[in-house]
């Protein structure tokens, strides 16, 4: 039931059985927000004694937390970016509180690296509520990445690994410049497949020869022709930013949250451009 039930559900819930109160509260509610609460409540109640208070006690654990759920879903990259240029007592000081997956990843930055002769005595001058007020202010924005709700779109690729992932963004770009050539020229079609080399000319091949309505032809178009950065230097790369593309037009019709949640699997570099987020 915890991962049915979004973070505001879980604190009005927490709250009413805090405070004793019944199910009338809810009527307070807006009618979207109050059904959804009713359907907990409902659900909280239908459990065990023993259930319910293991459920509480984990809900109360994460509302303690003043790191996002689903932390240590996201990139490394984007812990790393966020970290970066802070002095090293400070990256060490935040270190303490993440998950071990990515504790091991900022203390091997190197910042920390750089800075593992000063005296680590300094974290200890930090009291408890410090620490965590830096871990909200810190890692809070990147909530979005790894909170939001998403659709089935993003669901599925979500479900993928890393390598999966890119390798299914990468194919899309080349999907998408097979359709933009629907009706050319054979030799201009063979230069595309040639420039992109195996396994994506067969993607590219495959795509131009299908039926595609002239809509569909000139999204395409557009997805092809979108802005690749300089560093894209191997035609997979390229095509992975075509690909980026796509998946951004794709993932605005699923779910808001699909494409901050779809970002934040990727590296940094990728998913800050995807989501807008740049400058910082």
């Amino acid at each position: 039931m915890s991962d049915d039930v979004d973070p505001e559900v879980r604190g009005i819930l927490l709250s009413l059985f805090a405070l004793g109160a019944g199910e009338s509260v809810l009527e307070g509610l807006d009618e979207k927000r109050g059904t959804v609460c009713d359907r907990g409540w409902q659900a909280l109640l239908a459990l065990t004694e023993a259930e319910r208070s293991r459920l509480l006690d984990e809900w109360r654990a994460e509302a303690a937390s003043p790191l996002p759920l689903g932390l240590e879903r996201l990139h490394p990259s984007w812990i790393v970016a966020t970290l970066e240029g802070e002095p090293a007592h400070i990256v060490r000081l935040v270190a303490l509180g993440l998950p071990e997956s990515l504790r091991a990843i900022v203390l091997g930055m190197p910042a920390v690296v750089d800075g593992i002769s000063q005296p680590a005595g300094q974290i200890a001058t930090f009291p408890g509520s410090t620490r965590r007020e830096v871990e909200r202010v810190a890692f809070g924005w990147l909530a979005p990445l790894s909170e939001s709700d998403c659709g089935p779109r993003a669901e599925s690729l979500l479900a993928l690994a890393f390598d999966e992932l890119l390798s299914e963004i990468t194919r899309r770009g080349a999907r998408a410049v097979g359709q933009s050539l629907v009706g050319a020229a054979p030799a201009l079609r063979a230069r595309a497949m040639a420039a992109a080399g195996e396994p994506w000319a067969r993607e590219i091949g495959a795509a131009s020869a299908e039926s595609v309505p002239d809509a569909e032809r000139k999204t395409a178009m557009a997805h092809a022709n979108a802005r690749i950065p300089d560093s894209a230097r191997t035609p997979s790369e390229r095509l992975l930013h075509v690909g980026l593309a796509v998946l951004k037009h794709s993932l605005a019709a699923d779910h808001p949250g699909s494409i901050y949640r779809v970002a934040g699997r990727l590296p940094a570099v990728l998913g800050q451009p995807l989501i807008g987020w740049t400058g910082w």
